[in-house]
């Protein structure tokens, strides 16, 4: 069954969105009587029947909700350089969402190349993957500086990384990982790396230097690798 998105499951019967609508109608055809699935990206996920339908206005009826509580998962926070191509992190955020990340912060290092990206389109991007996935948790994303992403998580209760490729000596080996806590955060710079100033700020806040591989990945690569090796 295809799903859609409704950002409050507490009524028993409403009317989704002329988007949604539309999708049903001319993309889908579906017909009144007919079932999908809605999330609400708050970890609900109901079964639906279809109880009117038009290209701006299909009313629903929930037939049955299902909880899914965030807090018995894996729970992985990727931060991440803005590449200079957006459409990159486009691709990283689409792919993301259907893994299963929990949060996303969009960090401006020293050596940024973009320092700006447009989050309502990102948001829209969440939506999509979430739908198309099935998923139940639509992540938060947002964007700040590097000092304000250390601020924001330096006493965080969760397993905390930076992926760094200019210190091997010092970094453990992504595959060599002793987790402690059910959640992660981990950090990936832009291409031309975290600066030293950086890394050490990092360091002295809790985060643990790794290394991904010995290649040199794409930073779109590199946090997508670690999310499918956390979750």
């Amino acid at each position: 069954m295809p799903c859609f998105f409704q950002d409050n499951l507490t009524q028993h019967s409403f009317a989704l969105s002329p988007e949604e609508s539309k999708h049903i109608v001319k993309s889908l055809r579906l017909k009144e009587g007919d079932f999908i699935w809605i999330t609400d990206g708050k970890g609900t996920l109901a079964k639906a029947a279809l109880t009117g339908v038009s290209k701006e206005n299909c009313t629903v009826e929930i037939i049955e909700r299902d909880f899914h509580d965030i807090s018995k998962k894996k729970q992985l926070h990727l931060a991440v350089a803005p590449t200079k191509n957006p459409d990159r992190m486009e691709w990283l955020v689409e792919k993301a969402v259907e893994i299963g990340v929990s949060k996303i912060s969009f960090i401006i290092c020293d050596r940024s190349e973009r320092k700006h990206l447009d989050l309502n389109r990102l948001h829209r991007i969440t939506i999509a993957a979430l739908k198309q996935s099935q998923g139940t948790w639509l992540p938060e994303i947002n964007m700040l500086t590097f000092q304000q992403f250390i601020d924001e998580n330096k006493n965080d209760n969760a397993d905390k990384f930076i992926a760094y490729c200019s210190d091997i000596e010092n970094s453990i080996e992504i595959s060599k990982i002793k987790y402690v806590h059910n959640n992660a955060i981990f950090i990936v710079g832009p291409e031309g790396d975290f600066t030293p100033h950086e890394v050490s700020l990092a360091v002295e806040n809790g985060f643990q230097q790794i290394r991904l591989s010995e290649k040199i990945l794409r930073t779109e690569t590199a946090a997508l690798y670690i999310a499918c090796r956390f979750l």
